[in-house]
């Protein structure tokens, strides 16, 4: 990869990340970045580090789904981003048993840990917020029962919860899981709850 190419990658992820109506996906990870532009950049030799990585993808997406969302692409070289980078390596290497560990410590009343009351966050995003729900849960738990349409009616905060939603949707389809491994995992809780109703 050129150094061009990893400002032409910056962007595209960028724009998945910051910009509702642009999608990495559909546009194939095209964007209008130019030559021109990129030789005005005062910060080229941080394209020179991406180009380098061992999987810039990725190492761009974890940064963007970080909590402290990387907005300049010298802020995507410090420690603190590499360590982004291993964290989301070692969720994304072991998400089936992740995801199968954090359902575990919901099962019990699974619905209920669903239910917005008085307009308040749901605990299944309360314990996201907390750190005891990954993003990568939180964001299959939707995929597979669509629960964020009902949240957007039901809460009343209109900062932090469409901040994490829109996280959440930007990332889904840069998540590889086994799709119906997880999904049965859900169907069991959802039968034991049903049993024990």
């Amino acid at each position: 990869m050129t150094p061009f190419e990893a400002y032409k990658l910056y962007m595209a992820v960028k724009m998945h990340f910051t910009q509702p109506s642009y999608d990495f996906f559909k546009y194939n990870g095209k964007t209008n970045a130019n030559q021109e532009s990129y030789n005005r950049r005062r910060d080229k030799y941080q394209f020179q580090k991406l180009a380098k990585h061992r999987d810039p993808v990725n190492f761009l997406v974890a940064n963007f789904i970080s909590s402290d969302t990387s907005k300049w692409v010298g802020d995507l070289f410090s420690e603190q981003s590499e360590q982004h980078f291993t964290d989301w390596l070692a969720r994304s290497e072991s998400i089936s048993y992740r995801f199968a560990q954090e359902l575990s410590s919901i099962e019990e009343d699974f619905l209920s840990y669903f239910k917005c009351k008085d307009g308040q966050h749901p605990m299944l995003l309360t314990l996201y917020k907390q750190g005891k729900v990954s993003i990568e849960t939180l964001t299959i738990l939707n995929q597979l029962l669509s629960f964020f349409p009902i949240w957007d009616k039901r809460i009343t905060d209109t900062v932090i919860w469409p901040s994490i939603r829109t996280k959440c949707i930007k990332y889904q389809p840069f998540l590889k899981y086994d799709k119906k491994k997880l999904k049965s995992l859900v169907k069991q809780v959802l039968e034991i709850n049903r049993s024990e109703a």
